[in-house]
């Protein structure tokens, strides 16, 4: 508000306001959610829920009880490392709070952690507006916290190490300036340094908006205005290299973070980088323009939405006026609509969102990048009412008719998130805020403090509606289930001196293993590696780009994996099936085939059983295992191989035998000639219920198992096995294995598809009897050379091994990285990639001892280089403190 007569404010007050405004603000809605203490509810939600709160739980226990956890651990799928994961998710310093929070009240420092972070936002950017743009009265808290809680923020705040990258861009931006400004850049490194640490994902996304910021802070400048053509080319050139240098260094000051994190990332989320080159558009342009009103989210925005803009009122009408505002140089505004039209055309057309998205098509939760063309619309809209006291009619009269265009557009599209009302007040919103900014040059003492408080409302309501249009999980069996897990886990964990894994029938998340700390077979997080999925998925386990579920086990790939427990859920008592302090254990598998196992123990809620036949992590295999190759959508084929590479003996019969289905009993369904099952059925009436039965007898007590198609999901069939709803895991992208029946001859099995929709293709339907006796005979010779593990920790295996001439080869079911040193006999040996996805050695006969020891990856090349670079830092500050001094 450019005025004498305004009143001005202590930085400090200003700067308290900005970050307790957005922290109260926050809070009021979360005690009206209902958030525990203040109710039941947590607010894990969605990724936070299914992810996050796991990788914390992981976090709190590395740092406490198992540090050499932070490189490599076993409780991600069979193995894996883990700089990828603490880059993505876990670096963040203020993560260190988690730390005060007891186990059980995870949920609760979760909720701490994310007021803290919001409020933070909102610090930064005031300290960004008064440092830098002449920040001085109510106009700072006003945009601060239309930055705090923006749109982007409201609606990813679930993915809470995101946040990170916001608080940290409004001090990059600032250290930006500031090399702009001729002052040292060593501030701008050092932040930025510290952001790509933290978070580099985001902060990548920050990385690119800089190169178009400095374009526009180099233009908006004033430094030029009295300099020839030479200097100012000198000039330019000056601030170039400035900008070029200060950011390397930042990206060496995180070299040891970033270097072995880059090598990791080729196996993760780099590995799915799309090649497509699409100048196609998402969506019709003018449908962004719903996302500019309050409450402009719901559920279906997640998946395949529209990018998240919202700013408040006063925000974007002080931005919009700012394109126009003959305050600033032409030249400026010019750059900034270029800018904000490029940035527009970057949130719709699909090549230019996944250069924004490192070359990615984002899985969920698209336009990621769209809080930098916020926090360029925030900060903008800042500076031209900080300077603009008239407001012009003509201005206000434009916008009025813009508004009104956008709301009849917004209303006849129908879009599922908005609603009348919603569009109702936002509309009246910006005319009062209207009428506000043409009262302003009569400069009333009490406009300011209006104005903030309609931010305030306007931004308080668009995060509670956007917040009460999730779901969340519950404190109470939060906590139920993390009871149940201590439980079952309490006598089978596996001691020091000895490894194997453990897996259930049922599961709160894929990272179950995570949050109880124990090896599993189970995962899910954005920087897997892809060999392990891929593996998996042959296998015939549900998986996806960066999911395993150990769901779809067989006794094969329970003994080849060394699953030694498995865990059975047990139906709650009626008495209490719908109390809602108990988590309801709902099994994602059907294995039948545990009954080959040993009952060892039964709790309230679980069943536990101990496989005699879960092999050592490593053991020894004829040579044909480093010529196997696993084919996708045949994973019985896949264990035939693998289990035959295994076995010395030759074999005069298969490991599974397909039996022939013979009674097909359809209903509802139109005949054809062809009596191959595996083709299309389409209904007969399509008003009525139909379905397809496949029935067969069992012969043995062998187990049985069908291979399910890939093609079909729940949305396209209900599936039944003798009359009940099959317990499997739902999504999955490669064919999965099902166990029918096992344990009882001379049993009939139904399986039943129910039709969803008016046709059902089925491809690659059969079953399969196992030879329990031939699988029995092979896991027996195998144990006999199998590796006894006398010291085990996350990145050290120590242990010993018989080998004989008929298996050269010692493998291991860890996943194969260049991270991994084995020592036979005390000396390294090279190591071997067996099934394109595990670790193997080659081994002469007789009896050795081995030792497997894990290292990042260019960790102490990252960390040198890092060192380097804060060397330099040291140099640049002493250099600048020397020419500070007085002579």
């Amino acid at each position: 508000m450019s005025s004498s007569k305004k009143q001005i404010y202590s930085h400090k007050f200003l700067l308290i306001l900005a970050f307790l405004l957005p922290f109260f603000i926050m809070t009021i809605i979360y005690i009206a959610m209902g958030v525990y203490p203040f109710g039941k509810e947590t607010l894990l939600t969605i990724d936070l829920g299914q992810q996050y709160v796991d990788f914390l739980s992981y976090y709190r226990h590395t740092l406490l009880h198992e540090p050499q956890a932070l490189f490599y651990s076993f409780s991600k799928g069979i193995g894996g490392e883990m700089t990828g994961l603490w880059s993505y998710y876990l670096n963040s310093p203020f993560n260190l709070i988690m730390l005060l929070f007891p186990q059980r009240f995870l949920p609760v420092g979760v909720t701490v952690l994310l007021l803290i972070k919001i409020a933070l936002s909102g610090l930064s950017f005031a300290y960004l507006l008064i440092k830098k743009f002449e920040g001085k009265d109510l106009l700072v808290p006003i945009f601060s916290l239309s930055y705090a809680l923006m749109g982007f923020i409201i609606v990813n705040q679930l993915h809470i190490m995101w946040l990170d990258s916001l608080i940290f861009l409004p001090l990059i931006i600032l250290g930006l300036e500031k090399i702009i400004d001729g002052e040292s850049g060593v501030f701008y490194s050092l932040i930025l340094g510290l952001a790509l640490f933290s978070q580099y994902y985001l902060t990548y996304m920050i990385c690119l908006f800089l190169i178009f910021y400095f374009v526009f802070a180099i233009v908006k400048q004033t430094h030029t205005k009295f300099f020839t053509r030479s200097q100012t080319i000198r000039f330019y050139i000056n601030r170039f290299l400035k900008f070029t240098g200060y950011s390397l260094l930042a990206g060496g000051l995180a070299a040891f973070s970033l270097l072995p994190n880059f090598v990791s990332l080729l196996g993760g989320k780099a590995s799915h980088t799309s090649e497509i080159l699409d100048w196609g558009l998402k969506y019709p342009f003018l449908e962004v323009l719903s996302k500019f009103y309050i409450g402009s989210f719901n559920f279906d925005q997640m998946p395949s939405g529209h990018p998240n803009l919202f700013v408040g009122t006063v925000a974007i009408i002080s931005f919009l006026y700012y394109l126009v505002n003959k305050k600033f140089s032409w030249k400026e505004r010019l750059t900034a609509t270029f800018l904000t039209i490029f940035f527009f055309f970057s949130m719709n057309v699909d090549f230019l969102n996944k250069v924004w998205h490192a070359f990615q098509n984002p899985a969920w939760y698209p336009y990621r990048f769209s809080f930098l063309v916020c926090f360029f619309f925030i900060l903008n809209g800042f500076r031209s009412l900080n300077k603009t006291l008239h407001f012009p009619l003509w201005f206000a009269i434009t916008l009025l008719f813009l508004q009104t265009a956008s709301a009849l557009y917004v209303l006849k599209k129908d879009f599922s998130f908005l609603t009348p009302l919603q569009v109702l007040a936002t509309v009246l919103l910006l005319v009062f805020v209207l009428v506000l900014f043409l009262l302003r040059e009569t400069e009333y003492n009490w406009l300011p403090g209006l104005l903030l408080l309609v931010t305030i409302v306007e931004m308080s309501a668009n995060a509670a509606i956007d917040l009460t249009r999730l779901s969340y999980v519950d404190m109470a069996p939060f906590n139920d289930y993390q009871s149940v897990l201590n439980t079952m886990l309490a006598d089978i964990r596996p001691p020091e001196d000895d490894f194997y894994r453990i897996e259930k029938v049922f599961q709160r998340s894929k990272n179950d293993s995570f949050q109880a700390h124990y090896p599993s077979a189970s995962h899910f997080s954005s920087t897997f590696e892809t060999e392990t999925p891929g593996l998996f998925g042959r296998l015939g386990f549900p998986d996806s780009s960066f999911v395993i579920s150990y769901s779809s086990g067989t006794l094969f790939t329970d003994a080849f994996f060394g699953i030694r427990y498995m865990i059975e859920n047990k139906p709650l008592p009626e008495t209490i099936q719908n109390t809602e302090h108990f988590y309801d254990l709902r099994a994602n598998a059907n294995r039948p085939d545990l009954t080959h196992y040993q009952l060892m123990s039964e709790a309230f809620r679980t069943k536990t059983y101990q496989n005699p036949y879960a092999l050592s992590l490593g053991f020894t295999a004829p040579e044909k295992i480093l010529s196997t190759n696993l084919e996708n959508s045949r994973p019985i084929e896949n264990q035939e191989k693998i289990l035959e590479a295994l076995s010395v003996s030759s074999l005069f019969q298969p490991f599974y035998a397909e039996v022939p289905i013979n009674t097909l009993i359809t209903t509802n369904i139109r005949s054809s000639q062809s009596s191959d099952l595996n083709r299309t059925y389409t209904k007969k009436d399509t008003n009525e219920d139909a379905s397809l039965e496949i029935q067969l007898t069992t012969k043995s007590k062998d187990p049985y198992y069908l291979v399910l198609d890939s093609k079909i999901d729940k949305d396209v069939a209900d599936l039944k096995l003798d009359g009940q709803p099959l317990n499997y895991y739902k999504t999955y992208r490669n064919d999965q294995v099902i166990n029918l029946a096992s344990g009882v001859n001379d049993q009939h099995i139904q399986f039943t598809f129910d039709f969803k929709k008016e046709s059902l293709t089925i491809h690659d339907l059969r079953v399969y009897q196992f030879d329990q006796k031939e699988f029995e005979r092979v896991v027996a010779e195998t144990k006999s050379n199998q590796l006894d593990i006398d010291s085990f920790s996350q990145t050290k295996i120590e242990g010993s091994v018989m080998a004989d001439a008929t298996k050269p080869i010692l493998m291991f079911t860890i996943p194969y990285s260049n991270g991994w040193k084995v020592k036979v006999d005390g000396k390294e040996v090279d190591t071997l990639e067996v099934l394109d996805s595990l670790l193997a050695v080659n081994i002469d006969p007789g009896y050795h001892s081995i030792k497997l020891q894990y290292q990042t990856p260019y960790l102490w090349q990252g960390t040198l280089i890092s060192l380097t670079s804060l060397g330099i830092v040291f140099i640049i500050s002493r250099k600048k403190e020397a020419g500070t001094k007085p002579s």
